[in-house]
């Protein structure tokens, strides 16, 4: 219980540091840098920011607590439906971590599979990528047409 209570509180300060600054903090300025490049495009790219997340932090709920103030911040600048992109940060979360490395290391140390880790992400990429865009044409045809969102 204190290993996962440790890490999830370094996640807290360093979200809690992201955020110093108000509008000039490093959340607002790279919600900003994504909406200036992306614009109302967005949508197609937020799931993939969730996945960068969990495929680094090897959690959904880090890369909830990272990455979901970002993509709140370029909802907003750009227009779009906060509860969408932050749906979609939460579906790329689950995402990344079909392709976490910790959770590739422990289902080989468990199955007792040597020296394939690699290959595995490589095999997990493509499907991953597919769900994501799955997932942003969901977000932009599909569930538009039963929410107002």
């Amino acid at each position: 219980m204190k290993k996962p209570f440790l890490a999830l509180l370094g996640a807290i300060v360093m979200v809690k540091l992201m955020l110093i600054g108000g509008v000039d903090s490093m959340v607002q300025i790279i919600g900003k840098n994504f909406a200036e490049f992306t614009g109302q495009s967005w949508t197609l790219f937020a799931s993939f920011l969730g996945a960068i997340g969990a495929f680094f932090s090897g959690s959904n709920t880090v890369s909830n607590l990272t990455f979901g103030t970002v993509q709140y911040a370029t909802a907003q600048q750009v227009g779009l439906s906060v509860t969408l992109i932050l749906a979609l940060q939460s579906v790329g979360g689950a995402m990344g971590n079909m392709v976490c490395i910790n959770n590739i290391v422990a289902v080989c140390s468990v199955t007792g599979i040597e020296k394939q880790e690699g290959n595995i992400i490589k095999k997990t990429a493509v499907p991953m990528f597919v769900y994501g865009v799955i997932a942003a044409i969901s977000a932009l045809f599909i569930v538009p047409m039963f929410y107002n969102l």
